[in-house]
């Protein structure tokens, strides 16, 4: 519909006939536009407001759980014939995926398989009940995976050095693990309760400020670190555990000093899987998606073959394969989460939530518009909390949404948050029942699942090109936010991506340049000064366009940009003052330079000046903020063109920045009849105004 709109518009403004518009009103100012369009509404005070928003029905109740519990509008609209197929298909399809990626994400997270498991079966199971997208696939995820990793490993170090020093003996295996665990569910719990904190303030906005083209460098940097952590399970070697700057170059040099200690079975496997894996997602799932109902679950089939492979050949008693070992059955009992040591990874944790709410609102926002269903932001924000806050109580590790799998409930036809209901099902036959027929299981056929699940995010590098083109300062942060989350680590990245987006956002505001405008000669159209040409002449007028937002960091600039395209009083005075000088030594000489005529008469030193620039307008149309350096900005280009007989007028100033005139007394020194509401309006009164000017002189 809209792609058939915008033909017909673009096909009526190709007609042969050029088309116009009329347009008949009065000239405005800022006063009679006020006086003329005054809001009558009747404003009611704070506690008016407060008290209306404290009344309670029934129908108002019912309205507040709906919006906190969505999963009850879904069920009382439910079209059981038209939406059951595509929920239960969908659901057990993306429980494929889920399955092999929860397990290898939980080794990944430098936990063990059921840890994943459960962190994907408590997150479905409750985004069931505060979710508003039926697309998103709540669970493991392996950015966050990896940023537990970086965590739980740190804490567990910590844990060991505090035994260096005393005569006990090193903890065990299992007593790390104990400590491990421990953080990752405070951090689960943490991240729930920023989260939610978030969602219950209305806080949704907070996304706005990490730029596409961040996300973009620090996911792909994420991408290579996840897919560089596989890279020793494919090899079969173990290698140390670094911390801090440099992690993945010093593991890297640990692995290549190691390379002699491969063991070749484990290669062999992981290139087949990572072959097999590669030909079917790209040469099938990829290239006949349109035409296939569901996709293959290559990752379900290349874990049930390689787990019986490995369980019939032996191969960790033949070829000393690494393989997934025990899964215990059924669920861990329910525990509170260990925060005595909370304040060394709080700031984890919140970069933690700020990752899990970007990655998961922006795929919720994209199949929201593809789809035309809405969602409510904040309400996810809940959602997401939720999710973390109730898992970190059953010994999982904080999660949020995956691209392939949320891809597979959009293209599969979802129609609602209760196909969680097959997922949830699915994962509590796995973990209750099913499970511990996966023991066997290669370690090198995860990572290999997990390296090629990274394909599409490693893939984003073939974008610079194109960012390049469209933006500079894109193709800065995008380079930025990766090479230092690579190089150095995940959390400079962030702190390196968000600190130069800030910084060039200044920049860009420092570097921006306002401009000349005038009328067209052919038509009321207000356009670019460059050469003069096809621009009509307005006596003694010259308008300029503010391009930036008025605030300290840039009204000194500009009000400097204005002298300098315009004129700079100051510069005038004192050239001035010197023509005059010369007057006094050259006697009945009338000296002209440039725009000022300097006559002598009677004594020497009489000095008549006449300027052809009488007015200037201030367009500032694109200024949406002011403050009080802006306002001194404006008020010193007002006084400095008065000690030159020049006038200041300004056009298309916004309500908010009128309001903040206001406020800082702007108005008691200026006319607010010397304020337009558009261009048009001040060059018809201005125009007059020279005309009368030039009539009366003549006179």
């Amino acid at each position: 519909m809209r792609k058939r709109l915008v033909s017909n518009i673009s096909e009526y403004m190709a007609g042969e006939t050029k088309k116009t518009i009329t347009l008949k009103r009065q000239v405005y100012t800022l006063e009679t536009f006020a006086e003329t369009y005054k809001d009558e509404g009747t404003k009611q005070s704070v506690f008016d407001n407060i008290k209306k928003s404290m009344r309670c029905s029934k129908k108002k109740a019912g309205k507040i759980l709906g919006s906190y519990l969505p999963i009850i509008g879904f069920i009382r609209s439910y079209q059981l014939k038209q939406y059951i197929l595509g929920d239960v298909l969908s659901g057990f399809t993306v429980s494929f995926m889920h399955l092999p990626q929860s397990m290898g994400l939980g080794i990944l997270a430098s936990l063990r398989p059921i840890h994943g498991l459960y962190s994907t079966f408590f997150s479905v199971l409750v985004y069931l009940l505060f979710g508003t997208s039926p697309y998103i696939s709540f669970g493991t995820n392996a950015v966050m995976a990896l940023l537990t990793q970086t965590v739980v490993e740190r804490e567990a170090d910590n844990f060991i050095a505090s035994f260096a020093n005393t005569n006990a003996s090193l903890p065990t295996e299992d007593e790390i693990m104990d400590v491990k665990i421990d953080v990752s569910m405070a951090c689960c719990v943490l991240v729930g309760i920023f989260l939610m904190g978030m969602g219950l303030l209305k806080l949704g906005i907070i996304t706005t400020y990490l730029s596409v083209s961040f996300v973009g460098g620090f996911t792909t940097a994420a991408a290579f670190h996840i897919a560089s952590s596989q890279v020793p399970k494919i090899f079969g070697i173990k290698v140390k555990t670094f911390a801090g700057a440099g992690k993945l170059v010093l593991m890297y040099i640990d692995l290549f000093s190691k390379i002699t200690q491969t063991k070749f079975a484990e290669v062999i496997i992981g290139v087949i899987c990572i072959i097999v894996l590669l030909f079917v997602k790209i040469c099938i799932n990829e290239r006949y998606n349109k035409k296939m109902r569901m996709p293959i679950p290559i990752d379900f089939i290349v874990v049930i073959i390689g787990t019986i492979i490995s369980h019939y050949a032996r191969f960790e008693d033949v070829f000393n394969v690494n393989i997934v070992g025990e899964i215990p059955r059924g669920f861990t009992m329910p525990a509170f989460p260990n925060i005595d040591n909370a304040s060394s990874f709080v700031s984890d944790a919140f970069v933690m939530a700020i990752l899990s709410l970007a990655m998961s609102i922006s795929m919720a926002k994209l199949c929201s518009d593809k789809h035309g269903l809405p969602i409510d932001d904040n309400q996810e924000l809940i959602a997401y909390g939720a999710c973390n806050f109730v898992s970190g109580f059953f010994h999982c590790f904080p999660s949020a949404t995956a691209l392939p799998r949320t891809m597979i409930l959009s293209s599969l036809g979802a129609r609602t948050t209760l196909n969680a209901i097959a997922t949830s099902a699915f994962f509590l036959l796995i973990i209750l029942v099913i499970g511990q027929l996966f023991v066997s299981l290669p370690l090198s056929v995860l990572a290999a699942m997990i390296i090629v699940s990274m394909k599409d995010l490693l893939l984003q590098y073939r974008n610079l090109p194109k960012i390049w083109k469209v933006n500079k300062y894109d193709f800065i942060i995008w380079v930025v936010a990766n090479a230092v989350s690579i190089l150095v680590d995940l959390n400079y990245g962030i702190i390196a991506g968000v600190g130069i987006s800030i910084f060039l956002t200044v920049v860009n505001d420092q570097l921006s340049t306002g401009h000349l405008i005038g009328l067209s000669k052919s038509e009321d159209s207000a356009v670019r000064y460059t050469d003069g040409k096809n621009i009509r002449d307005i006596n003694g007028v010259k308008i300029f366009k503010i391009p930036t937002n008025l605030y300290f960091a840039t009204a000194e600039r500009m009000k400097n940009h204005i002298f300098r395209r315009i004129m700079n009083p100051k510069k005038y005075l004192k050239k001035m003052q010197k023509l005059e000088t010369m007057a006094e030594i050259v006697d009945e000489e009338t000296i002209v330079n440039n725009n000022i005529s300097i006559e002598y008469i009677g004594k020497p030193t009489s000095v008549s000046l006449d300027v052809k620039l009488k007015s200037l307008v201030l367009d500032c149309s694109m200024v949406n903020y002011i403050d009080m350096a802006g306002i001194a900005a404006l008020q010193q280009v007002i006084k400095e063109y008065k000690t030159v007989q020049v006038d200041v007028y300004f056009v298309a100033i916004a309500d908010n920045v009128c309001a903040t005139l206001e406020a800082g007394e702007f108005f008691k020194t200026f006319p607010k009849s010397n304020v337009f509401v558009d261009v048009f309006g001040a060059i018809s009164v201005l125009s007059s105004k020279a005309v009368d000017s030039t009539s009366s002189t003549k006179l």
